[in-house]
C-alpha cells in the first residue's frame, strides 16, 4: 500500500448533471413537495444513487472495477457466510429472551421474524421502526403478551450496547497500548472512556432507585416531545415500558446463567458482522488494525443508526468511509469495502426476509 494516493478526487463532469437532479429531487422532497410516502421514498432512492453511483466516482471508476476484479470472491463468500451466522446470533438472543420470560418459540421461527424485521427496517422503516413492527405483530399472533414483547426489545437492546460498548473500549485501550491512536485521538479516547464508565455507573445507581429513574426518563421524553413539537410520548406508557422493564430484569436475574448466555449470543452477533467487515478488507487486498476497525464500526453503528434513513443508510456508510480515512486507509479501499460489506450486511438479508414476511404474516 506504500506510495498510493489517499486523496479522494473530482469525479468526472458527465456526471455533474446527475448531482444538480439529485440535489432539486432532495431540496423538493425537504421541502414537502412530495406526499409523505413519496418523500420517503425519494429520499431512500436518492442515497442509494449518491451511495453506488456517484460515490465511486469520488474514486475514479478504473479504480474501482480495478480493485473488484482483484478481489477474492471466495473470501467474499465466507464473509456473507459470516453476516447470516451473525444473524443467527441476533436471533437466538432474541428467544433466548422470551425463554427467560417463559414465551416458547422455535429457532427456525425467530430467525425467520428477524430476517423479516430488518427486511422491513431496511427498506421501509425510519430507524428501524419498520422492524420492530413486524417483529411486535409476528409474536402478537403467536399469542405473545404485549408487555412482554417491550421485555424482550428492551432487554435485546439492552444486552446488545452493552456489548458493543464493551468493544469500543477494548479497542480504545488497545489503541492506546500499541500507540495507535495519535495526541488528539489519545484525549477523545480518554474522554470517552471515562463518559462511557460514568454512564454505566450512573444507569446502575438509577437501577437500584426506581422513583428517580422513572423521574429522569420523563424528563428525557418531555425533551423529545419538545424536540418534535407533539406529545410523541405519554407518561402513562412510560409508566408501562418501565413496570414491565423491571418485571423483566427481575426475571433475567432470577434464571440461572440468563444474563451470561444474552451476552454471548450478543458477542455473536457483533463479532461476527464485524468479521464480516474484516474479511471484506481481506478480500480486496488489504489489513487493517483492530483499533481501526473497532473504533470505525461502532461510532458508524452507534451514531449512524439512530439517523431517520432506513437501517441507517447513507449515514452508516459516511461515518464508516470517514473513520477509515482518518485512519489511513487509501479512499479507493476504503469506499470499495464499505460499499461492498453494506451489500452484505443491508442488501442480501432482504429478499429472504421479504420471503419469511409472508411466511408470518
Amino acid at each position: 500500500m506504500v506510495g498510493e494516493d489517499k486523496t479522494v478526487g473530482l469525479p468526472d463532469l458527465a456526471v455533474w448533471p446527475l448531482y444538480g437532479v439529485v440535489l432539486g429531487l432532495l431540496a423538493l422532497a425537504l421541502m414537502g413537495r412530495f406526499t409523505k410516502a413519496v418523500r420517503r421514498l425519494v429520499v431512500f432512492l436518492l442515497i442509494v444513487v449518491v451511495l453506488y453511483l456517484l460515490v465511486p466516482q469520488l474514486i475514479g471508476e478504473g479504480r474501482a472495477l480495478e480493485l473488484l476484479r482483484r478481489a477474492d470472491y471466495v473470501v467474499l463468500a465466507v464473509a456473507v457466510a459470516l453476516e447470516f451466522v451473525a444473524l443467527l446470533g441476533y436471533a437466538n438472543l432474541f428467544r433466548h429472551i422470551l425463554r427467560v420470560l417463559d414465551i416458547r418459540a422455535a429457532l427456525a421461527t425467530m430467525y425467520t421474524i428477524v430476517l423479516a424485521g430488518l427486511a422491513a427496517s431496511h427498506v421501509f422503516g425510519a430507524g428501524g421502526s419498520a422492524g420492530w413492527v413486524v417483529s411486535y405483530n409476528a409474536l402478537r399472533k403467536r399469542g405473545v403478551p404485549h408487555g412482554l414483547i417491550f421485555v424482550a426489545v428492551a432487554a435485546q437492546n439492552f444486552f446488545n450496547y452493552i456489548v458493543l460498548w464493551m468493544l469500543f473500549l477494548a479497542a480504545m485501550v488497545w489503541g492506546l497500548l500499541t500507540g495507535q491512536l495519535s495526541p488528539w485521538r489519545y484525549s477523545v479516547a480518554l474522554l470517552l472512556i471515562g463518559f462511557f464508565l460514568w454512564l454505566t455507573g450512573y444507569t446502575v445507581y438509577l437501577y437500584d432507585r426506581r422513583t428517580k429513574m422513572r423521574r429522569r426518563v420523563s424528563q428525557i421524553a418531555g425533551l423529545i416531545n419538545r424536540f418534535l413539537h407533539e406529545r410523541r410520548i405519554e407518561q402513562q406508557h412510560i409508566d408501562e415500558w418501565l413496570d414491565h422493564l423491571f418485571a423483566g430484569m427481575r426475571r433475567m436475574n432470577t434464571h440461572r446463567g440468563a444474563k451470561r448466555l444474552s451476552l454471548t449470543y450478543s458477542c455473536v452477533f457483533w463479532s461476527f458482522d464485524m468479521l464480516c467487515l474484516y474479511l471484506t478488507f481481506i478480500a480486496f487486498g488489504y489489513r487493517i488494525g483492530f483499533s481501526a476497525l473497532v473504533l470505525s464500526y461502532v461510532v458508524a453503528y452507534a451514531v449512524g443508526t439512530l439517523t431517520p434513513t432506513p437501517g441507517g443508510l447513507g449515514a452508516v456508510e459516511t461515518l464508516l468511509i470517514t473513520m477509515f480515512l482518518g485512519f489511513g486507509v487509501p479512499s479507493a479501499e476504503a469506499t470499495v469495502v464499505v460499499l461492498s460489506y453494506r451489500f452484505i450486511n443491508f442488501w442480501l438479508p432482504v429478499p429472504p426476509g421479504l420471503v419469511g414476511y409472508f411466511f408470518i404474516r
